[in-house]
């Protein structure tokens, strides 16, 4: 609190220093700047004067594509010289991503009655900790700050191929411009991520925030998690509007199915779930908010790809892409598959069931849920190696309960003898 209120007195100090004297009628703007201040967000800064005490002072930003318009009260001084400052940081309802290009204005009152309206003015949110530099072709542009030009140039025609391919399959074209940022490693990526702020035990390669950028990290297969990353910004054009809601299956299993295979994990994952007939029931996949231990976050991406592809793969092409307009118009999850493919949720999970050897899965039907929005967070993420995947995972559980059981086998023995005793 001391430091803000210094660094707003330092403000003040600085751009009354710098005022002009000459005098105007109403309000007047004397500076407004904005000042980059990586990962922490961005400082704004409006120095007013005016002949009546200013009373009001309003900050108004909008982060396009797809962001609202939100008015913020920001810390001000008071009389008829006021410097006034909003500091716009990452919170979790929204996350600056490198890229952001912040739209503002102010709007300021006095006394007298006279308004203010700022001009818009944009600027870009940077990650400054690196020289970026930049590569363009179409609507695509990769900014990297590693790796030679060949491979920079190799994943940019992966992006373009990646991005072609996922218009044909979901039915849809991205026009607006695409930002993809490229990491040198994960680590580098942590503070461009909102996935990666706080957690542990999952590594995040890769992630979409705003529907026009995507962060990826160079660590393992950079190709498949351009691919994957990139499929979802189709994705979610390809629903865009006020009711595209998708289950987080058909979400990520799509962008998984524009890799050019799972990651390894994900594949043994779902090889070993099928072996202990032990898969995810598909409506408990509708959402993301499964448990987010390293085994089921493989598990969830490997059925999911699993799903997406048997859909693709046995029937015609088409109808996957006429199952997102459907999702589009608003239709809920199992009316959306029974239009399409005249299943409902259970009748697509027993078909795939029966595509990968198992039984049919015998639950009654719940009442059919609304639909599940689409998740905001879409992040490409592996096991960090610190949690078991191996066959035993489950072993200590079992070893939990068969304790727990033995324990109640002797306290009823022990109660059986007292009652014998005391008869």
């Amino acid at each position: 609190m001391k430091r803000s209120l210094l660094a707003l007195a330092f403000a003040v100090a600085l751009l009354l220093a710098n005022a002009p004297l000459s005098s105007a009628d109403g309000i007047v703007v004397e500076d407004n700047r904005a000042r980059n201040e990586f990962p922490n967000g961005v400082v704004f800064t409006v120095a007013l004067r005016s002949d009546a005490e200013i009373t009001d002072v309003t900050f108004r930003y909008v982060i396009p594509p797809e962001g609202a318009g939100v008015y913020e009260e920001p810390e001000c001084t008071s009389g008829e010289r006021m410097v006034c400052t909003f500091n716009l940081a990452s919170s979790p309802k929204l996350f600056l991503v490198p890229g952001a290009n912040i739209v503002y204005h102010w709007q300021a009152e006095d006394a007298a009655g006279n308004t203010l309206e700022t001009e818009a003015a944009t600027f870009v949110y940077e990650d400054d900790r690196f020289e970026w530099k930049s590569l363009t072709e179409g609507n695509l542009t990769l900014n990297y700050y590693a790796g030679s030009d060949s491979e920079v140039r190799a994943l940019m025609q992966t992006g373009i191929e990646g991005l072609q391919r996922m218009e044909s399959l979901v039915g849809t074209s991205v026009h607006f411009p695409v930002k993809v940022f490229l990491y040198d490693s994960a680590r580098d990526m942590g503070p461009a991520s909102y996935s990666s702020q706080g957690q542990e035990g999952v590594i995040t390669l890769g992630e979409v925030f705003f529907s026009d950028t995507a962060v990826i990290a160079a660590d393992v297969v950079p190709h498949d998690v351009l691919r994957h990353e990139l499929a979802h910004i189709v994705i979610r054009q390809a629903v865009e509007g006020p009711f595209g809601d998708l289950p987080a299956w058909l979400d990520e299993g799509t962008a998984t199915y524009a890799q050019s295979e799972p990651l390894s994990n994900e594949e043994q994952a779902l090889e070993r779930a099928i072996d202990r007939n032990d898969v995810l029931s598909l409506r408990s996949m509708s959402s993301s908010s499964l448990g987010r231990t390293s085994e089921n976050v493989s598990l969830f991406y490997g059925q999911s790809w699993s799903l997406v592809s048997f859909l693709v793969d046995t029937y015609d092409p088409a109808k996957f892409a006429q199952l997102f307009a459907v999702f589009k118009e608003g239709s809920t999850i199992d009316k959306a598959l029974q239009q399409v493919y005249g299943l409902d949720q259970d009748g697509l999970e027993n078909a795939w069931r029966e595509s990968v050897g198992l039984p049919p899965r015998q639950t009654a039907k719940p009442t059919e849920p609304g639909s599940t929005p689409l998740p905001q967070l879409t992040p490409f993420q592996v096991g960090d190696g610190s949690e078991s995947t191996s066959d035993d995972a489950g072993f200590p559980v079992a070893i939990v309960a068969a304790g727990i059981a033995a324990t109640l086998v002797v306290l009823a023995v022990v109660v059986l003898v007292l009652r014998r005793r005391r008869s």
